[in-house]
């Protein structure tokens, strides 16, 4: 009698890592790349996401081709994918003086689709550290939705990468020239020295209390 493959030990980071890989699979055809991961999780560093990429190999979670690829991965049962979180909606409620409560459901909402809509492949979360957004009612440890392929507009909140560096920031201009201004007074504007580019707009925060 063959002996049962012994169940996977993976860390929440790790198994967190599989399951983009496997919707990002789903969604384009195609494998994202460590450039993808790291831009994904947030990191600066593409060593830090081979580690991880490593270690679910190792753990038979993924394969690599002899390039350094990850295979596309085989999804045997579209069952075995989470269910969407469903919840009713009620309301409005008032955040002035207190009106009437209304018990009726106006709608079922299903959180995936309402914070990103049709855009899941485009579309990551960023841990924020530092309160340099708190004015825009964005603090440390808020989760914000970035959604990355699209064109920016002036003074929308954007994760930008200048001179290398990650941040995010609301994109501003001035005679001609883009710059990132924090929404916190303590800091200043930010120039870039060599370049500025954008990847990804903010559309949205998730907050846990």
């Amino acid at each position: 009698m063959p002996k049962a493959k012994a169940e996977p030990t993976l860390t929440p980071h790790q198994r967190t890592v599989l399951n983009y890989i496997r919707e990002f699979q789903v969604k384009r055809g195609y494998s994202p790349s460590l450039s993808d991961l790291a831009l994904a999780f947030g990191v600066r560093s593409k060593n830090a996401v081979a580690k991880v990429v490593n270690a679910l190999a190792r753990e038979g979670q993924i394969e690599k081709d002899p390039k350094g690829r990850i295979k596309i991965i085989d999804i045997v049962d579209a069952s075995d994918r989470p269910d969407p979180m469903v919840l009713p909606l009620f309301g409005p409620i008032s955040a002035g003086f207190a009106a009437p409560v209304e018990e009726q459901a106006e709608e079922m909402v299903t959180l995936d689709d309402y914070i990103v809509g049709g855009k899941k492949a485009s579309t990551f979360l960023l841990r924020v550290k530092g309160d340099s957004m708190i004015d825009a009612s964005i603090s440390e440890g808020d989760l914000v939705v970035v959604e990355r392929g699209v064109e920016p507009k002036l003074n929308d909140i954007v994760v930008a990468v200048l001179d290398g560096e990650f941040t995010l920031k609301r994109l501003k201009k001035n005679k001609g020239k883009f710059y990132l201004q924090a929404e916190n007074s303590s800091y200043p504007d930010m120039h870039a020295m060599e370049e500025l580019t954008v990847a990804g707009v903010v559309r949205g925060v998730i907050r846990k209390y």
